[in-house]
This record gives structure tokens, sequence and C-alpha cells, in this order.
């Protein structure tokens, strides 16, 4: 699968969930989700360090996966390929690695 056609299998799958919930995706929306799921991130990594009875693994592998799904369907809502968008930031960064 190339990251054009998996990008669009995000955005399937989590339109199928705003229908579900009957919500109108935004990107403040999208966003406030986002922060959301980097919160539940952060929060796995804080109790890794100082709360283990209560880190989960799989917790903190959901955050990441739910994160990036979010990140995917803003760019989306912002009309952005994901691909495109990376390897750009890449070539200028690169470009900058240069000098």
């Amino acid at each position: 699968m190339d990251v054009k056609d998996f990008q669009n299998k995000i955005v399937e799958f989590v339109s199928a969930w705003d229908k579900k919930r009957n919500t109108q995706p935004n990107e403040q929306l999208t966003f406030n989700h986002l922060v959301e799921e980097v919160g539940e991130l952060a929060r796995e990594y804080v109790d890794q360090q100082s709360r283990r009875d209560k880190f989960s693994e799989e917790e903190l592998d959901n955050a990441i996966g739910d994160a990036f799904m979010q990140l995917v369907k803003l760019a989306h809502l912002r009309g952005l390929g994901i691909e495109k968008l990376v390897l750009k930031i890449i070539e200028e960064e690169q470009e900058l690695l240069k000098k």
C-alpha cells in the first residue's frame, strides 16, 4: 500500500467514526481531538515513570496511533497529501543541513 492509499484508508475510517458519532468533521474539532490524544500519550509516559501501576503499554501504543490518525485527518481536511507534505519538509531541511 502506498502512502496516498494509506492516507485514504485512514480518512475513510475516521469518517465512518464521525458518521457514527453524528459529528461533522472540521479543522478545529480535529485539532482538539489531536490534542486530546497527545494528552493521553503524555499521561502514559507520566504513568510509565511515576505511576507504574497505571501504565499500559497497549494504551501508549494506541495513543500514538490515534494521534497519527488525527494528524492525517487534519492534513486531509486542509487538502494536504501526507507524502507530498513530508517530502517537501525533508527536502527543505536537507538543504539547510548542507549549509
